[in-house]
């Protein structure tokens, strides 16, 4: 199902949010994160040694709080990690993702490989407002 366009309006109008994976325990993580959402997914760059990534590798289910003042958009989804470093490139520069670090292809690209970058493409199922109103 697609959102209304007031939902999507808001995940594209926004850039960060609290993005909440479940521990090995079971317990929940939660970790503020940038990203970027194209209309169909949101991107989100990060190391693979990370919590987050290390969790969505084995259960992808994950919740996106995204908050303004009162109003907040949740939503939640299935999360696909890509790791190709060519996809990876691909969609660091298609989404602008660490913008502010993107330099030359081949500097960026070895960058990326440095850190270990990885892209989780969360797609969201259901999108909750503010008023807990399920979007979809």
């Amino acid at each position: 199902d697609t959102p209304p366009q007031s939902a999507r309006d808001y995940l594209s109008g926004h850039t960060a949010g609290v993005l909440a994976t479940t521990n090995k325990s079971g317990t929940p993580q939660q970790t503020l994160i940038g990203y970027r959402y194209d209309g169909h997914d949101v991107a989100i760059s990060t190391r693979r040694a990370t919590l987050k990534a290390k969790n969505l590798s084995v259960r992808p289910d994950a919740s996106l709080a995204i908050i303004d003042g009162r109003n907040q958009l949740i939503v939640h989804g299935k999360v696909t990690t890509v790791r190709d470093p060519e996809h990876v490139l691909s969609l660091h520069r298609e989404r602008g993702l660490l913008a502010d670090r993107q330099t030359d292809t081949a500097g960026f690209a070895q960058m990326l490989r440095d850190e270990d970058r990885v892209v989780l493409l969360l797609t969201p199922s259901s999108f909750f407002t503010s008023s807990w109103k399920r979007f979809c």
